[in-house]
């Protein structure tokens, strides 16, 4: 059993909490939260807390409300984290379009880009369609039954989505691409980075 003891202990002016940033599909949720056992951190996944608080997955949010309105409840939640210590916060990848949306995450704590390939991205995604399922703005790939134009198809919408959020990604204040390593591996790598980063020669 993990004790008090068994966990780096980060320095809460630099790490009050951390954004993990990335595109659709990259891996966020699962790796935020192994480094959340790792670093004895809370876990905030704004698309589950939305889903929680609205009593609907955010699917059914974007056929009734359209996109506008699911970005506006983002906005909402995103504010009202602004007392959170001790978490890490995962907020979608269309999120990070919002200039109050970056600003507001940006407050909580640093953010690290989970920076996936996008050939794995896809990968992922062709093998399991529930995943697909949970992403409104892919949705359209699931009524392709060509693999080959669905997987073209994937591509062309992750480049899309990517070009308008990679400006974001590249502001975040670390950066970790491991291709094709198991979240428990990834969550390790980051937290020897932060360790390193409170280190006296560091600071």
């Amino acid at each position: 059993m993990n004790t008090s003891f068994d966990r780096p202990l980060l320095n809460r002016k630099i790490f009050p909490n951390l954004v993990i940033v990335g595109s659709t599909a990259s891996g966020k949720s699962t790796v935020a939260y192994q480094l959340a056992k790792i670093l004895g951190f809370g876990i905030i996944d704004l698309d589950a807390w939305i889903e929680q608080k609205q009593g609907r997955p955010i699917t059914e949010i974007f056929a009734s409300e359209g996109e506008e309105g699911f970005r506006a409840l983002e906005t909402a939640t995103i504010r009202s984290l602004g007392s959170l210590l001790n978490h890490i916060i995962i907020p979608g990848g269309g999120a990070l379009e919002s200039d109050e949306n970056w600003a507001l995450l940006r407050q909580l704590g640093p953010s690290i880009w989970l920076a996936t390939p996008q050939s794995e991205v896809v990968f992922r995604l062709l093998k399991n369609p529930e995943e697909v399922k949970k992403r409104p703005l892919l949705l359209p790939a699931l009524d392709i039954a060509d693999p080959l134009q669905r997987r073209e198809y994937l591509e062309s919408r992750l480049n899309e989505l990517d070009e308008r959020r990679l400006r974001r990604y590249k502001e975040a204040d670390y950066a970790v691409t491991i291709s094709f390593a198991t979240a428990g591996t990834c969550a390790q790598f980051i937290k020897e980075i932060l360790l390193l980063r409170q280190t006296p020669q560091n600071m």
